[in-house]
């Protein structure tokens, strides 16, 4: 009798080789993009920016660990001031404090307004500078105090008052902080003035 080998139903299987894992590529791929965006967030933060004093292109650097505190004459009480920056014709700050961001106001403080802190040049060291509010601008020569009234006017601006040096020089009212940076650079590269810079506050010792 003739005997049959079996054929087995299936054959021997081949070698499994998995996939290769991916998911953790990807949520490194995603933590390098957060990591990028963080930085690039960061970097605007500190990029140089630009003002003119004199018609010179000055540099700074906004300064994010600083905050600065403006606070207003003693005679002037706090809903006056806050109304007065609120419409952009505030006089000028009493005193500007530096303070960490982050750190609370002194109880004995009557802060109105804050303003960004920033620095002279891209140096560390630079020393720091804030904004209490307001351009001080010289006026196109020939230019009266009623020609310079008229065009603040049209302007939509108004003088806080003009500055006692004489020659053209008037202060033009803004709130504090950015709304001043902006104003004196707009009106610089206008042309409708000689000069447009800031008013800033400036510390007299380094930090």
């Amino acid at each position: 009798m003739t005997h049959l080998t079996p054929t087995p139903m299936f054959t021997t299987p081949a070698t499994f080789k998995p996939m290769p894992q991916r998911r953790p590529l990807r949520f490194l791929s995603w933590g390098v993009c957060c990591w990028l965006a963080a930085s690039a967030c960061g970097a605007a933060d500190t990029a140089p920016l630009r003002y003119h004093d004199g018609g010179v292109a000055r540099t700074i650097t906004l300064e994010p660990r600083w905050v600065a505190d403006i606070q207003w004459p003693p005679a002037a009480t706090a809903g006056q001031a806050q109304a007065k920056t609120a419409a952009g014709t505030a006089k000028p700050a009493s005193s500007v404090t530096l303070r960490r961001v982050g750190q609370p106001v002194a109880r004995s403080a009557t802060v109105t307004a804050t303003s960004p802190v920033y620095r002279e040049g891209t140096s560390p060291a630079g020393r720091l500078m804030a904004l209490p509010g307001g351009v001080i601008i010289k006026a196109l020569p020939g230019w009266s105090e009623a020609d310079v009234r008229s065009w603040a006017s049209d302007q939509g601006l108004s003088i806080a008052r003009p500055m006692n040096t004489g020659g053209g020089w008037y202060l033009m009212a803004t709130a504090p902080g950015q709304p001043a940076l902006t104003l004196a650079n707009r009106l610089q590269a206008g042309g409708d003035v000689v000069f447009a810079t800031p008013n800033w506050w400036r510390q007299t010792t380094t930090r």
